[in-house]
């Protein structure tokens, strides 16, 4: 790792932080931070104006957001190629893909993989809390 161009020297990890941990969210945001910033310096993704909001991360979990099939296969090589560099597991049973459609327009599902293995759809999600829904209404996040 390098703080201000200095690298420390190398030293062994033998476990990871502590699931509930009060620290643990910050860390694993710490230890995420390089994936973050190569798929924000890719230049795919979604912005709001031009804030990045292509990857939000917190405490174990991970949301990648496109307005393309092309864009969203792209952020996922950015995160395999960095799971393999950094000993990352992005496990696709445990992951989802929600595919956000107009009413006037149906979309065929394409097919997206991490870790070579695909990745299922949902037709609703929750992340942090919040139940986000193909169909763009909040009534299930609500009740």
């Amino acid at each position: 790792m390098l703080l201000n161009g200095i690298a420390s020297r190398s030293f062994c990890v033998k476990n990871g932080v502590r699931q509930g941990g009060i620290i643990s969210p910050i860390l694993f945001c710490v230890y995420l931070d390089g994936l973050l910033v190569q798929l924000r310096n890719s230049g795919i993704g979604s912005y709001i104006g031009n804030f990045f909001v292509g990857a939000l991360a917190y405490a174990g979990d991970l949301a990648l957001l496109a307005s393309s099939a092309n864009a969203m296969r792209t952020l996922l090589k950015i995160c395999d190629d960095n799971s393999q560099q950094y000993s990352i597991v992005f496990i696709a049973a445990k992951s989802a893909c929600l595919l956000v459609e107009s009413q006037h327009r149906r979309m065929q599902k394409p097919e997206f993989r991490v870790g070579g293995k695909l990745i299922d759809f949902v037709n609703g999600y929750v992340h942090l809390g919040h139940i986000i829904s193909y169909c763009m209404d909040d009534k299930h996040d609500i009740s």
